[in-house]
């Protein structure tokens, strides 16, 4: 359940739960910011931001670094007061099924993700590295980190 900012990889987090449950009483933000001080987001994340969301909604995130209220983010999920009861909701109503036909069902549903586990790759490393370390990347957290003050 989500009921406070969700931002980066707490996004991310939410992104691979099989259940999200949305708090209602206070708006949140929820979004990646990365982008905005030039921080690239690794295969595995875009993946994950393309197979659970819209197309548009998953652009909007990863390249303009778009913040939603979380009255407004247009995903699909369960809203309540108390987002915690919805998921506990859900996890009885799951333990009570038979384990079997839910693990090979999720493990079908994250077959193409899971497959990224098992590749080491160098040149993403180095990419994200020299991205990071960039004069432009380090001046973009600088100005960040000062507009904070």
């Amino acid at each position: 359940s989500l009921d406070g900012h969700t931002i980066a990889g707490g996004l991310m987090l939410a992104l691979s739960c099989d259940y999200i449950a949305i708090g209602t009483r206070k708006p949140f933000r929820i979004g990646i910011t990365g982008p905005i001080v030039g921080i690239p987001y690794p295969l595995k994340a875009v993946k994950l931001v393309q197979h659970q969301l819209e197309p548009q909604l998953g652009y909007r995130l990863l390249v303009d670094a778009n913040l939603f209220s979380s009255t407004d983010f247009p995903i699909r999920c369960e809203r309540s007061e108390t987002p915690d009861d919805l998921s506990r909701k859900w996890l009885t109503m799951m333990s009570e099924r038979p384990l079997q036909g839910f693990q090979i069902t999720k493990k079908k549903w994250w077959s193409d993700l899971i497959k990224l586990d098992n590749i080491d790759n160098e040149q993403e490393k180095k990419e994200y590295f020299n991205a990071v370390t960039s004069k432009e990347c380090l001046q973009a957290m600088k100005k960040a980190l000062t507009k904070e003050k």
